[in-house]
């Protein structure tokens, strides 16, 4: 696919993500656009899914496994959400009640934590691979991706067993930011991750043998990886300060956090696998090349 196809495909796409943020409600006359821009980003991560059969068969089965604890990790969020806005859309109303709420609240919660852990795992691969050292083996990144999820997992349920409670911003569920412990848990995650994804893509990118334009896109992985959830941080201050949310701030950033729903199938399915997969793939065999030769002249 060429680079200017990309770019149409990626203006088109941000151009659906951001239609929602233009409504006081994303469930009133955001109805229509919220459904379609979730179901446009469940069907990008195939391109992981796919891009991750593809390095299994070109002899990478650790980075296989990572993307698609990357992919999973956007369809946790993406598909279920995409469900309940259809049915938010067909009820015209928040679909669910309070139960609706809390499962809500629960994925997105898990979604977040889980694509926080993953992004960092993968900015690790990234950092092995640049520098030329062995990736840790595919069981030990497997066994990562479970640890990642039961970790979500466990500290997504916490509102659910009385430990605060999900709260309903701007027409969506997600944690209490006036709720000190949600506050500690989220920060717990997200700095650490913020903070080793920075350092592991500053150390691939000087890394010798990478090019300019690859040291590049590694800025566009963290910056995206930081828009995601900058927002996180004003919110948790505000909550904590028991100030009032400025109008729109928590659904932005929760159109931002759906933002690497979308991008980072683009990221990690196009620039990461050409980079970091494709250009270490070992050239055809010449056994193969003759076979290849021998059975085009039969």
């Amino acid at each position: 696919m060429a680079p200017s196809t990309h770019g149409s495909l990626l203006f088109l796409l941000l151009s659906c993500l951001m239609m929602p943020v233009a409504a006081d409600n994303v469930f009133s006359n955001g109805l229509v656009y919220l459904p379609i821009y979730l179901g446009i980003a469940s069907l990008a991560n195939l391109l992981l899914a796919w891009r991750a059969w593809q390095t299994l068969r070109q002899g990478f089965p650790s980075e296989c496994v990572g993307l698609l604890i990357l992919m999973m990790t956007g369809v946790a969020w993406c598909v279920p959400c995409f469900v309940q806005c259809i049915g938010t859309a067909i009820q015209g109303a928040f679909w669910g009640g309070t139960v609706g709420c809390d499962v809500m609240g629960f994925y997105s919660a898990l979604a977040s934590y889980s694509s926080q852990m993953a992004t960092l795992l993968m900015a690790f691969l990234t950092y092995r691979i640049a520098l030329s050292k062995s990736v840790p083996k595919w069981q030990h990144v497997a066994w990562t991706g479970l640890g990642i999820f039961v970790l979500s997992g466990v500290v997504a349920l916490l509102p659910l067993v009385g430990v605060g409670a999900y709260v309903k911003y701007d027409g969506f569920c997600y944690i209490d930011y006036r709720n000190a412990t949600h506050d500690v848990l989220w920060l717990l995650v997200a700095a650490p991750c913020l903070g080793g994804a920075l350092y592991c893509y500053a150390a691939a990118g000087r890394a010798p043998v990478v090019p300019t334009p690859i040291r590049a896109g590694l800025v566009g992985l963290w910056v995206v990886f930081l828009l995601g959830w900058v927002l996180g941080f004003p919110l948790i201050i505000l909550g904590l300060s028991n100030s009032a949310f400025p109008p729109k701030l928590n659904l932005t950033s929760g159109v931002l956090g759906h933002l690497m729903n979308l991008v980072n199938p683009l990221l990690y399915g196009v620039f990461w696998y050409s980079a970091f997969v494709e250009a270490r793939a070992p050239p055809p065999s010449k056994e193969c090349e003759v076979v290849q030769i021998a059975e085009s002249t039969v």
